[in-house]
């Protein structure tokens, strides 16, 4: 300490200038992975809803609403690769460059770097604390509540072209050959509707989706054919209409889907179950481990020029997964009452803390001449 305290003493300047340095460079570089982390998220996740909508699970309007959901799901996970990642690179490239050698002749030493690092990475770590406990409970609440809002509107809304679609009730099938995303019009409509025993069939060119100023909602098919009937019997009517408004009545949403996920940070620790402490688990263990990366990546950023550069780069990318999954395993221990929640807590931190300590202890070994001199 008296060392860390003389060298910061002698040259404030310096220290005020490696601090802004990479603070400034840890920034740039964790906005910019962050960017590209959430960019080929966001390709992944439209892709997988776009399958959903072709199978007939999702309705068209609400592809971007659960785009931004699914999104902030997975934004702290994303956000703790980007920290780490923010942190390991910069200072890998001080140590291509040799800036690293020049600090430790100048008296700094390695612990010494944990300072910059920490300040930048803990208001990081408590944005991703905040997503975790509070955002994304309320996301996912919201989300469930979008979803049995679109399942009571209509059946409507599950028609998906090229596909045959089944009303929740089971009286109506439809087939669309194709839609318009932009006007919402569907062309080469078919239908079938079968109340009272009666079969109707509806053939139209078009067909478009109209909501009244009173909120009830019509399907709308112009220029085609309706066919009216009892199977079995000859007695079929044929009715050649321009314009057939069909009412749809709101569909009855029977209870309200909950989960662990969806629970807030109050009824989380009220709940003593296992998956209750599973969960607890994972949304306290996202940001602290988001934290451990970050002052793991100052070890981990060693290069050795005379060797490969991927060496570090493949080391801290399996540290990660290791530590992923120990927080998974844990996690699923807990939720099956097969370890202590407190236990499982700190288990997979610990694990990675003392890994931490080995890779500084390593470190400061291997340049311990440059330690003394500082």
């Amino acid at each position: 300490m008296s060392k860390a305290r003389s060298f910061h003493e002698r040259f404030p300047l310096i220290t005020m200038l490696y601090r802004r340095a990479l603070t400034r460079e840890m920034a740039l570089t964790t906005g910019a992975v962050l960017t590209v982390l959430v960019a080929i998220a966001l390709v992944v996740l439209f892709i997988r809803l776009l399958g959903d909508v072709a199978r007939g699970e999702l309705a068209n309007e609400a592809v971007f609403s659960f785009l931004g959901f699914s999104l902030l799901f997975f934004l702290p996970v994303l956000m703790t690769i980007a920290l780490f990642a923010g942190v390991l690179l910069p200072l890998s490239r001080m140590w291509r460059d040799s800036e690293m050698v020049i600090w430790f002749n100048a008296g700094l030493s390695l612990t010494q770097w944990m300072r910059p690092v920490l300040a930048f990475a803990v208001p990081f770590s408590l944005v991703i604390l905040l997503i975790t406990l509070v955002i994304n409970p309320w996301a996912q609440t919201k989300k469930i509540e979008y979803r049995q809002d679109l399942r009571s509107r209509s059946e409507s809304s599950l028609i998906a072209p090229g596909m045959f679609a089944e009303s929740t009730a089971g009286q109506r099938v439809y087939y669309v050959e194709s839609l318009n995303p932009l006007t919402g019009i569907v062309r080469n409509v078919f239908m079938q509707s079968r109340i009272d025993g009666q079969l109707g069939l509806v053939v139209a060119r078009e067909g478009s989706h109209t909501e009244m100023p009173d909120g009830s909602r019509y399907l709308v098919f112009k220029d085609g054919r309706r066919y009216e009937g009892t199977p079995g019997k000859l007695d079929y009517r044929i009715v050649q209409f321009e314009r057939y408004w069909m009412r749809l009545d709101p569909v009855p949403v029977t209870g309200k889907e909950t989960g662990i996920r969806q629970a807030p940070l109050n009824e989380l620790l009220a709940d003593k179950t296992p998956p209750a402490r599973a969960e607890l688990l994972w949304r306290v263990g996202v940001p602290v481990s988001a934290l451990i990366l970050a002052v793991m990546a100052i070890p981990l950023s060693f290069v050795n020029t005379r060797a490969r550069r991927s060496y570090g780069l493949m080391t801290a990318l399996l540290l990660y997964f290791v530590y992923n999954n120990l927080l998974s395993l844990t996690q699923a221990w807990v939720a099956q009452d097969k370890l202590n929640p407190w236990g499982g807590m700190v288990a997979s931190h610990l694990v990675m803390l003392f890994a931490v300590a080995a890779l500084f202890w390593l470190r400061t070994r291997q340049f311990a001449p440059r330690g003394r001199r500082a």
